[in-house]
């Protein structure tokens, strides 16, 4: 049996899909603000992120975990590299390849900036009951998975 409702919207209500959009677009430009109160960008904190949960891993890897192309992620490497926040070393497995991994510094800008991010999110749940919050996890995650997958 299908669950899935009518995509119109009601009356004056946004689609699901605008309203995602604005909120996309608000915390991208409000976490944005808050990172560049200590010199990070958006970008370079999603890349710390990722650096930090999953350890070193290859440009290309790191881009796309990072939702951007391996192109424009080699300008914001080089730059966290110059920083002294990542380090790159030959991956023992590929001889082509290069690892990126944090460096001691790098872990500290990450901590500075998640100690931001967390604050910033604490906002954004305001008012909302813990199962509320634990159904909005979940919620996202299905829409993701259904984008995922046809």
């Amino acid at each position: 049996m299908n669950n899935i409702q009518s995509s119109k919207p009601t009356g004056n209500a946004p689609t699901v899909s605008y309203s995602v959009g604005k909120l996309d677009k608000l915390v991208s430009q409000q976490l944005s603000e808050l990172l560049s109160e200590l010199d990070v960008s958006l970008p370079q904190f999603t890349m710390l992120s990722n650096l930090h949960l999953h350890g070193e891993m290859a440009n290309s890897k790191l881009a796309s975990r990072s939702f951007i192309s391996p192109q424009a992620s080699n300008q914001i490497i080089k730059t966290m590299e110059e920083k002294g926040w990542i380090s790159k070393s030959d991956d023992p497995n590929h001889g082509r390849i290069l690892l990126i991994g944090l460096t001691p510094n790098g872990q500290a800008v990450y901590e500075q900036c998640n100690v931001k991010a967390m604050a910033f999110e604490s906002k954004m749940l305001a008012g909302l009951p813990a199962e509320n919050i634990m159904m909005l996890k979940a919620t996202v995650q299905r829409l993701i998975t259904n984008l995922k997958h046809d």
